[in-house]
């Protein structure tokens, strides 16, 4: 687990290359991290205020006018973690727009804390739009914009290679692909090592000769023998 916080760590850090350098701070929110030997905070909000348990914190979040706070990634358990840096206790916290507090001040205060590992701004980033597909029938199709596939591309950070490049090999996590699409048919990469012998040992396999076996000469004899056809 480690190793994908890690990876998430990197991840983060990739995707933010491919952001603005310009790096616009929030004036309302900030994140802070507690230290790995205290649990993570139990946040509650009722008509005394805003509540996590602890008083240095409960007072530190009414003299600061802090209105919200929450975990910056809800799902983070104690196995995600990067030494002292447990990603389930770091949080959002939200300040009242109409208060008198700014985010740093909030920060340098609540650093003073000897259960605080870090406080920090949060910072608005926005991805540059720079890259449109290539595709003259782009446009026909309206399944990109509804999965938001047009938002991903301008976070695309490989350099010298764009989307499309036959260097790149795409997987499909659907429940099925038409390997004859036109789009497909010459571009179906199959894994060699998860073929079964059997198949390379059928006779006729290679229908068309080039010395070859494809993924659909490959799925029309899988076809065949268990009458699919």
């Amino acid at each position: 687990m480690i190793h994908s916080i890690k990876i998430l760590l990197v991840s983060i850090t990739i995707i933010n290359g491919a952001i603005a350098s310009a790096k616009e701070q929030s004036p309302n929110t900030f994140l802070f991290c507690l230290k790995p030997e205290l649990q993570p905070l139990e946040i509650s909000l009722n008509r005394g205020g805003l509540s996590v348990g602890m008083l240095e914190l409960d007072d530190f979040f009414q003299s600061h006018d802090v209105v919200k706070i929450e975990p910056w990634i809800k799902s983070a358990t104690d196995m995600d973690r990067d030494g002292d840096i447990y990603l389930n206790r770091i949080y959002r916290v939200y300040l009242d727009e109409n208060g008198l507090s700014r985010a740093d001040q909030s920060i340098l205060s609540i650093q003073e804390f000897p259960f605080i590992l870090y406080a920090e701004p949060e910072y608005l980033r926005k991805p540059h739009s720079h890259y449109t597909p290539n595709d003259p029938k782009y446009s026909n199709q309206c399944s990109f914009e509804a999965v938001k596939a047009d938002l991903a591309w301008d976070y695309w950070d490989i350099p010298d290679v764009m989307p499309g490049d036959k260097n790149i090999l795409l997987a499909s996590v659907d429940t099925g692909v038409d390997y004859t699409h036109p789009d497909l048919i010459e571009n179906i990469w199959v894994n060699q090592g998860e073929i079964p012998e059997w198949i390379f040992d059928a006779p006729d396999i290679d229908s068309d000769g080039d010395g070859f076996i494809t993924a659909v000469e490959i799925s029309d004899f899988i076809s065949t023998q268990l009458d699919l056809n």
